[in-house]
């Protein structure tokens, strides 16, 4: 019989079997690991958020959270009763309540539990959206449209007085056509005085 009393204890045993044929067995001596959420938590700024950790058939001393802020773990505040809510402490899993979300609060959150004989942690990723990104595709595809659309009104304009044009130019040539004739006419209308000459 083996008896770990210190954390120093930890790690890989191996016994042996002296029989006809060599047995041997190996055994791993740890802290227990702990469970929180393999994928990042998502949710939306001004909503609430609850993280769990837990350790299966274990129950630790007791556990902190902390948030990281650059690669410095910060404990959470559990004075901030407007913010963090902390149970369970003492149990063999621990919840950890986020009330009123903004973009700040976006990050790594550590829960640490301290047993007996060492001390073991995991994390959670959480990601705060803001309200509007969901609609940024929609916005997208709507800015295109009215784009396009004033596109296509530009250039029907464009062709509309194109076509225009070439009607004012005639109508222009009609006149000066109209007022040559009219010179004409009044040139015509006018009497020719023959001119005699007397000779002595």
């Amino acid at each position: 019989m083996f008896t770990i009393i210190d954390s120093k204890q930890m790690g890989s045993y191996s016994c042996f079997f002296q029989e006809e044929k060599e047995q041997r067995g190996t055994f791993n001596f740890k802290v227990p690991e702990l469970h929180g959420k393999n994928k990042p938590v998502i949710t939306y700024v001004g909503d609430s958020t609850v993280f769990i950790c837990k350790c299966q058939e274990c129950v630790p001393l007791n556990w902190t959270w902390y948030s990281m802020n650059g690669s410095v773990q910060v404990p959470l505040d559990v004075n901030m009763s407007d913010k963090y809510v902390i149970s369970g402490t003492n149990a063999n899993e621990t919840r950890l309540k986020i009330m009123h979300l903004s973009e700040e609060d976006q990050g790594a959150y550590w829960c640490h539990a301290i047993f007996q004989l060492g001390e073991s942690e995991d994390h959670i990723e959480l990601v705060v959206l803001t309200y509007l990104v969901p609609l940024k595709p929609f916005l997208a595809i709507a800015a295109e449209v009215v784009l396009l659309v004033a596109i296509i009104l530009l250039c029907e304009m464009y062709t509309q007085k194109k076509k225009n044009r070439p009607d004012d130019g005639k109508e222009f040539e009609q006149i000066e056509q109209l007022k040559s004739d009219d010179s004409n006419g009044i040139e015509n209308n006018v009497p020719r005085y023959r001119k005699n000459v007397s000779y002595f």
